[in-house]
């Protein structure tokens, strides 16, 4: 096994991204991680069995401190940056990897103050979690998509599912005619929601014309008290048949934010590589 290590910067950060090559009797992978060198944050996984058409998955991404060598990192904006810097990295030591594939188990964390002090877990490492919620459905509710797919551009594989799953989320969120057909009543009827978190969401959703906007317009500090118990169930049944949270890609390069835009060229080569390697695979396109 060949090993390297090297420490990237990238904005205020930096990072120390390790590259193992595994070669053996049936084996050839590269596995590439990426964190505060005592601390491992986000894995890439490469099979390069077949050098024509190298299948690569991530694990879970989980938000920690230690993931950058000098300063904390950041929630959010650190995370995503991170996670931009090894993909990109990955791919400029793969060029023909076009794709990273995922499936999406991220949670959020949704305690309140009471609840994490009396949380009596004093070992409970800084990545787990007191009361997770689904991060996806979570996210969808008050952004319109799932974090992989506001920050990376993910998409589920299905072209068509996940054309489905868009013109749902555009029809469940944004039109004015939905909302104006579906009462509060309606809207949770079914789901359990105790009479006290109805009466403090009532007020929210008669001042919107969209059910986006219901959710957008309750203040970020109550959201997970709001709607942590129920967000789950409700998105499954709006969405049970057009979204899986399996089953996802992240195509590369990323852009990264303040880079140069992408020529057309580039493009043109990008979508032609994208295109051999779906036929290798007996996509239809």
């Amino acid at each position: 096994m060949e090993s390297k290590k090297i420490i990237v910067n990238a904005g205020k950060y930096k990072f120390q991204i390790t590259d193992n090559t595994m070669i053996g009797r049936g084996v050839n992978t590269r596995n590439f991680n990426i964190g505060g060198g005592s601390k491992t944050c986000v894995d890439v996984s490469v099979d390069c069995m077949d050098k024509t058409n190298p299948i690569a998955v991530i694990p879970d991404v989980k938000y920690n401190s230690k993931c950058s060598i000098d300063a904390p990192l950041e929630k959010g904006g650190g995370t995503i940056l991170m996670c931009k810097t090894l993909f990109n990295y990955v791919h400029k030591q793969l060029p023909i990897l076009t794709e990273l594939n995922f499936d999406d188990k991220s949670k959020i964390e949704c305690a309140n103050e009471d609840e994490i002090k009396n949380n009596n877990s004093k070992t409970m490492n800084e990545d787990s979690y007191i009361k997770p919620a689904d991060l996806y459905y979570f996210y969808i509710a008050f952004n319109g998509k799932t974090w992989y797919e506001k920050h990376f551009n993910a998409r589920q594989k299905g072209f068509e599912k996940h054309k489905s799953y868009r013109t749902k989320i555009n029809d469940l969120l944004y039109s004015k005619e939905r909302k104006a057909n579906t009462s509060f009543i309606k809207l949770l009827d079914g789901f359990d929601v105790n009479e006290e978190i109805k009466s403090e969401l009532e007020p929210y959703y008669e001042k919107a014309d969209t059910i986006g906007s219901f959710f957008q317009s309750i203040s970020k500090p109550d959201r997970c008290r709001l709607v942590r118990d129920w967000i789950t169930a409700f998105m499954k049944y709006h969405l049970h048949d057009v979204f899986s949270n399996s089953g996802w890609i992240i195509e590369l390069p990323l852009s990264t934010k303040g880079g140069k835009r992408m020529t057309k060229k580039r493009r043109l080569n990008r979508v032609s590589m994208r295109t051999t390697i779906y036929k290798k695979r007996g996509v239809s396109l």
